[in-house]
């Protein structure tokens, strides 16, 4: 759009010289050298044309720039509203207060941590204080599609833009031949608004480089200072004292344009967060008052302001005074500018903020609520403003001590003090120790802030290793309880598979012909018999008798040999290893440890 109005710009100017030069062919030579200039540019109409028909008023491609791209927003237009009509259908069916919510391009449903939802959903995201961000199971390929119809319009707009861009390319020397010309035409205009007709370029450009090092040199040694504006509910009204040039002024101003950016929905030039109240009006008095005298005519101008404003404003008003009851006698401009404020504070604006001089002014808060006092800090070693509001404290005098350091003969600055008073010096001490203990009081603020924070972050880092000491001791009680069911698993396989193998054997009868042949049934035949229906006794039994039931179906005992604590050993049954913890001699009985599971096992169902 800035080579399309660049390109207009420059045919109407072409157009504009042509037709004086129709009608007055002596304008010529008067516009020479610059008609010779503008009429050697060269315009391309039907680039111009190609922008417009793709590019509206407001830098954005329209629709009609080329089918595909028509055809791709109609489809993200479509999917839409058909995620907008599924989004207000499930809320509908919900007993709970839930909303709408579109994370990353995927539209979801927000609801309240703990509140259950009927539809079926896949959280994003959840948290304490937050809710949780629930994609509905029914929108994610509508979701999957609309995000792919926002890729295609992309793509869409990226090929018009570079087709675009191709055409431009063809024209570009003669547009940049033409912008240098616009340039070189515009400083040549302000040149002679400036300077006249009579400056050469030459010098015009050294005063020019000469004035910007300058104004860039002040800004590199003078950094903007940050002013902190904290004003109480009930207070009424601030009086700011301070020195000359000390920013009172700037002060008032900033308060005045927060409030008139507030007003017009723009944002406040300050850090988070900022609390402003709604002024109905703004009204201000702020004049020059760094002059040497004050006429009797600046007076009267100050007070028909003041008496305008007080029949102006309401109770929802903010009014700045700058240098209340000054240009007067000071005793007399004192006495009245009590009176000013306190009328304000009464029944006046919602909030009155005035700078002065007068240090009677300051004993107003001692005496009414409704009063706050600031001052603008001096650096007394330096003798500069530094440019700090101190709140609650009035400003003292710093003339004395000024003057005194500039080096002011001694005796004059005895006289001043002695004239000045014992009781005002006194008062200037005390004012000075409560600026001290001000600072310092800002300072521990600060301090304990920061230790506050690191607080913060060492309780947050806390609680992330207990979660994940929680997270890991859970993980452990899983894996030790799965470990668990796996060996109880394998213990009923290998007892199922034994007592089939026994049924099966008690199924087979023996033949005729062999009844006679089978021996007759001695003490360990029976002792085999008993530990047969032992087993099959113990089908129904608890788990707690598979080590038992293992030991009787294995092999014969082994009454030799025990093995050691420590010792590996083979666990038949199980088909795993483990380790000797204890052994019992007498019983024949073994502790082994197998994994995390520890078993009591016969003798004679190990292999060692």
């Amino acid at each position: 759009m800035a080579v399309a109005v660049l390109l207009q710009f420059a045919e109407a100017l072409q157009t504009n010289i042509k037709g004086a030069i129709k009608e007055n062919a002596d304008m010529l030579d008067r516009f020479m050298p610059l008609a010779e200039l503008i009429l050697d540019w060269v315009t391309n109409k039907s680039l111009v044309k190609s922008i417009l028909q793709v590019i509206d008023e407001d830098g954005y491609i329209k629709d009609t720039a080329s089918g595909r791209l028509k055809q791709a927003r109609w489809r993200v237009s479509d999917l839409e509203n058909k995620l907008h009509h599924l989004m207000n259908t499930l809320i509908a069916n919900e007993t709970n207060s839930l909303e709408a919510s579109n994370v990353d391009g995927r539209w979801c449903i927000k609801s309240g941590a703990g509140q259950i939802t009927s539809f079926k959903g896949l959280l994003l995201s959840s948290g304490a204080g937050r809710g949780n961000i629930i994609e509905p199971v029914s929108a994610v390929q509508l979701n999957d599609e609309l995000l792919g119809a926002k890729a295609s319009v992309a793509d869409a707009e990226t090929e018009v833009l570079l087709d675009l861009t191709e055409k431009i390319k063809l024209d570009l020397d003669d547009i940049e031949k033409m912008l240098k010309s616009v340039i070189a035409l515009d400083v040549e205009i302000r040149r002679r608004k400036v300077y006249g007709n009579n400056f050469g370029q030459q010098e015009v450009t050294q005063v020019d480089i000469k004035i910007l090092q300058e104004k860039v040199t002040q800004l590199e040694e003078a950094h903007p200072v940050p002013a902190d504006i904290m004003i109480a509910k009930n207070t009424r009204v601030l009086l700011i004292t301070g020195p000359n040039t000390g920013g009172k002024t700037i002060c008032l101003k900033a308060v005045g344009l927060a409030a008139m950016m507030a007003k017009a929905g723009l944002y406040v030039v300050c850090a988070e967060p900022a609390r402003i109240p709604w002024f109905d009006s703004v009204f201000a008095d702020i004049g020059d008052e760094q002059s040497l005298s004050q006429s009797l005519s600046t007076f009267s101008g100050h007070l028909r302001q003041i008496s305008d404003i007080q029949a102006r404003s309401t109770n929802q008003s903010l009014v700045l005074l700058d240098e209340i009851g000054a240009g007067t006698n000071p005793l007399e401009g004192a006495a009245l500018g009590m009176s000013i404020l306190e009328s304000f504070a009464e029944a006046g604006a919602l909030l009155t903020i005035a700078t002065t001089h007068h240090g009677e002014l300051k004993t107003l808060k001692y005496s009414n609520d409704a009063f706050e006092n600031a001052c603008m800090e001096f650096d007394d070693v330096n003798l500069k403003p530094t440019y700090k509001i101190l709140w609650g404290v009035p400003g003292r005098s710093n003339a004395i001590n000024i003057a005194e350091r500039l080096g002011l003969p001694n005796t004059v600055i005895n006289n001043a003090r002695g004239l000045y008073g014992t009781a005002s010096a006194e008062i200037d001490e005390v004012i000075y120790d409560l600026e001290k203990f001000k600072l310092d009081v800002e300072e521990y603020i600060d301090e304990a802030q920061h230790y506050l924070r690191l607080s913060r972050d060492l309780h947050e880092k806390v609680q992330d290793v207990q979660r994940k000491l929680d997270e890991h001791s859970s993980d452990s009680r899983y894996r030790l309880m799965q470990q668990i069911l796996d060996f109880a698993s394998m213990a009923r396989s290998a007892l199922h598979k034994k007592m089939r193998q026994s049924r099966a054997s008690a199924r087979k009868s023996p033949h005729p012909e062999e009844a006679n042949t089978h021996p007759p049934i001695t003490p360990a035949n029976s002792q085999h018999s008993a530990t047969g229906a032992n087993r099959l006794t113990l089908e129904n039994g608890s788990a707690s008798s598979v080590e038992e039931v293992k030991a009787s179906t294995s092999g014969p005992e082994r009454k030799s040999i025990l093995p050691k604590v420590g010792d590996t050993v083979q666990i038949s049954s199980l088909g795993t290893k483990a380790t000797v913890l204890n052994v019992e001699p007498s019983k024949k009985e073994i502790l082994v440890q197998a994994g995390k599971l520890k078993l009591k096992l016969k003798v004679s169902a190990i292999k060692f």
